[in-house]
């Protein structure tokens, strides 16, 4: 099949056009998959945030409970330290005159 002139000057304009919009396709494409790993990117590192947080969160609750319980357990021992000096004083005879030392007879 042979090309007249003719057609070749109808033909040379089209295939510049067809070149641009096949190159502007291509062009879409690519800017597609790189809007796609892009987005990709920031969910991955938006849930390793999270999962980090959530440990955090976790590990935080984990501190407030201990410092809680060592709190209580200071506030105990302080109650048992003062009930124990209570009876030491009863029996030493220092809290209360009639812790022992003394005996009222009658006769």
């Amino acid at each position: 099949m042979a090309i007249k002139p003719m057609d070749m000057q109808v033909m040379m304009p089209r295939v510049n056009e067809v070149s641009r919009l096949q190159n502007d396709e291509q062009q879409r494409n690519l800017a597609a998959q790189q809007q796609k790993a892009q987005t990709t990117e920031k969910n991955s590192e938006n849930s390793m945030n999270q999962v980090s947080s959530r440990e955090e969160t976790h590990h935080t609750a984990i501190r407030e409970r201990q410092e809680k319980e060592k709190k209580e357990s200071k506030q105990k021992k302080k109650e048992q330290s003062s009930e124990e000096e209570k009876k030491e004083k009863q029996f030493s005879g220092e809290g209360k005159p009639s812790g022992g030392r003394t005996i009222d007879i009658r006769i």
